[in-house]
């Protein structure tokens, strides 16, 4: 599956109503620039299981291999996360130009 950076707002946005559902809260409106923890209340277990379901949605977890510096991205806000997984799930092959999904 292709995965471009327009599909990765709505799978995060639908990752995180479905974590806000199981746990008895809701979410009116998700937008890139709203705080993960003060706008939506989510907490790191909460974020979790957001992964999770981006895992199963998108095919991939940016988290899963370290990147080269060692360091794990800061993930604060909703755009912050958008950011991790267009850059992790869309790469241009440099043949065609197309966007394909990096193995």
């Amino acid at each position: 599956m292709i995965v471009t950076s327009a599909v990765v707002l709505p799978a995060i946005a639908a990752a995180i109503r479905q974590v806000l559902r199981d746990t008895g809260r809701e979410a009116t409106a998700i937008e890139p620039a709203m705080l993960l923890t003060a706008d939506l209340g989510l907490d790191s277990l909460d974020l979790a299981q957001a992964i999770v379901l981006l895992e199963r949605s998108l095919g991939v977890d940016p988290l899963r291999t370290a990147p080269a510096s060692g360091s794990r991205p800061t993930i604060r806000t909703v755009a912050d996360l958008v950011s991790l997984y267009a850059s992790d799930t869309a790469a241009v092959d440099s043949g065609s130009g197309t966007p394909t999904k990096k193995s």
